[in-house]
């Protein structure tokens, strides 16, 4: 977690990654909204409350039919009164989606929990697709927010971080070759030129 987290959220957050990695999903998914009542301005709450929500729907969904996952339900997007999707539905997965995949994005320092959501909200959106290409569901436009694209700016941040180390370490060697400098001009006491 960030040094800035308060010290109540962290704890909340340690736990529910606790709960996840033992299993206990409504455990987790406990603390998560713990954590989001608590600090319902932290980006990590949400993060945390959403990623749950996401495992609690997929774990509620592996309870009632051990075979299939309800794709729908990991999304949150809810069907007509006849349990099929309609036309309307197709919007609706896209904007669940790309409002998930920006939600999971705030937290500064991803859990295992997080990133499996991320999976299961991209694997829920291309079996969505996959399934109903000829029927009511078409691809999602190339704009829309995916963990892919995360990933991307996620290596465009590693990179500009290697070159502001790399900067940096240039920087400091041409300090210490300055400091060099300095010491065989000055003798190395402190500033006084020896000599003339």
């Amino acid at each position: 977690m960030a040094a800035t987290v308060p010290y109540a959220l962290r704890k909340q957050l340690e736990a529910a990654d606790k709960c996840f990695a033992d299993g206990n999903i409504k455990g987790g998914k406990m603390h998560a909204d713990m954590a989001a009542a608590l600090f319902s301005s932290a980006p990590e709450a949400q993060c945390a409350q959403a990623a749950f929500k996401v495992h609690a729907a997929a774990a509620a969904a592996a309870t009632k039919d051990k075979t299939k996952t309800d794709h729908y339900a990991v999304l949150g997007v809810k069907l007509s009164a006849t349990g099929k999707p309609d036309a309307t539905t197709t919007d609706a997965v896209r904007k669940q989606h790309k409002a998930l995949c920006s939600l999971l994005a705030t937290a500064k320092d991803t859990s295992a929990a997080v990133g499996a959501a991320y999976k299961l909200v991209d694997e829920a959106l291309s079996a969505l697709t996959d399934i109903k290409k000829s029927d009511v569901m078409a691809p999602p436009p190339p704009s829309t927010y995916s963990y892919h694209h995360h990933h991307q700016q996620k290596q465009q941040v590693g990179r500009r971080k290697a070159k502001q180390r790399q900067e940096d370490q240039e920087f400091q060697a041409r300090a210490a070759t300055y400091q060099e400098e300095d010491d065989d001009y000055y003798g190395g006491r402190g500033g006084r030129r020896r000599g003339r």
